[in-house]
């Protein structure tokens, strides 16, 4: 799906892990190996990696990867390595990508509850987006404090 942004054009579309990782990698885990930005559940089938590509030059500026994770015995896709280019945020990437990614997860019992650890810093944006907190703060090693996060369609 081809939208205008601030950016500019920009393709949202499913992607393959390796398109979106050397982005995940740049903004999520800078300074470490490129492994630490693969997850657990990155290569399972259920798995759905979705990007925003801006159109010319076809660089990845935003990422977003779904998997099958139940929560609370509920089906539930579960919201990992979300990230957008750092000279392009706050430019309705990541809201656009997001909404579109609802929308392309392909189990629907599963895409009615999302739930994400959520940086300190991204708690906001999700709570634009109409995420809920669903926890104390907590440290997740290596990388910061977090609260878990809810939506639900």
């Amino acid at each position: 799906m081809e939208v205008t942004l601030a950016v500019g054009r920009v393709l949202l579309r499913r992607a393959a892990l390796a398109e979106i990782l050397p982005l995940r990698h740049r903004e999520l885990r800078p300074g470490r190996a490129l492994d630490a930005a693969a997850f657990d559940g990155d290569d399972e089938p259920a798995t759905v990696h979705v990007g925003a590509f801006l159109v010319h030059p076809g660089d990845a500026v935003a990422c977003a990867s779904f998997m099958a994770r139940d929560r609370q015995g509920e089906p539930a896709y579960q919201l990992r390595g979300m990230a957008t280019r750092a000279d392009l945020v706050r430019r309705g990437l990541g809201s656009a990508l997001l909404r579109y990614a609802v929308g392309a997860l392909p189990d629907r019992a599963r895409a009615r509850s999302l739930w994400c650890n959520a940086r300190l810093e991204a708690v906001p944006f999700y709570r634009r987006m109409g995420w809920t907190v669903a926890s104390e703060r907590f440290e997740i090693p290596d990388v910061g404090p977090h609260h878990a996060m809810i939506w639900r369609a």
